[in-house]
């Protein structure tokens, strides 16, 4: 569809979806940045040196992670190289709450939560809650919790995207599908309150 437009559009696969086996050798150093930032950046660096693209239009979109991660994708864009960014479903709240809040969901499909479902919302309660401690047995966790390494959790602790996200100078869009449970008009409403005063959002 952009390519009918006469826009050039450069997509890949997230590393831990292709290295998934190299990545889980590798492990306890592994961060959203090895996992998404720095790939961003280079498809930049390689879309802005090609004959074929206009290297003042090139625009960055994100969804998901990538569009939660949009504001440290644009602070490793140092050089205001990116012209705007746009975020598909990407969520504001943090990965835990997020987690929980979807497992909640599927689990209250049938309309009530089972003991079975029970123990498993304590069981994630329980880990996330590691996640979110930050005692020396965490930062020295060798194990995957949640599916990442201890690592992965501690460098997105200090991570608020809502207030990283007025750190973005560039023209910004955000879109959100009503009927998304993964990602919610929860999230969307927490974007638009976020930067309700500019004019460019």
């Amino acid at each position: 569809g952009l390519a009918t437009r006469g826009v050039a559009a450069l997509r890949y696969e997230k590393r831990t979806k292709v290295y998934q086996a190299q990545l889980a050798a590798h492990g306890s150093g592994l961060t959203v940045h090895e996992e998404t930032i720095v790939d961003a950046v280079a498809a930049v660096t390689s879309l802005r040196a090609h004959d074929s693209i206009d290297p003042n239009r090139v625009f960055v979109i994100g969804h998901s992670l990538g569009g939660y991660l949009m504001p440290r994708i644009a602070v490793e864009d140092s050089d205001d190289r990116v012209a705007g960014y746009i975020s598909l479903a990407g969520n504001a709240r943090s990965l835990q709450e997020l987690i929980l809040a979807q497992t909640n969901y599927l689990l209250s499909l049938d309309g009530e939560l089972s003991d079975s479902d029970k123990r498993q919302l304590d069981a994630l309660s329980s880990q996330i809650a590691q996640t979110q401690n930050a005692d020396a047995n965490f930062k020295a966790h060798q194990g995957i919790v949640l599916g990442a390494p201890a690592s992965y959790w501690l460098d997105l602790r200090s991570y608020d995207p809502l207030e990283s996200v007025k750190r973005i100078k560039q023209p910004m869009l955000f879109l959100q599908g009503e009927r998304d449970y993964q990602v919610t008009m929860e999230d969307f409403q927490r974007w638009q309150s976020s930067l309700n005063s500019r004019q460019d959002v």
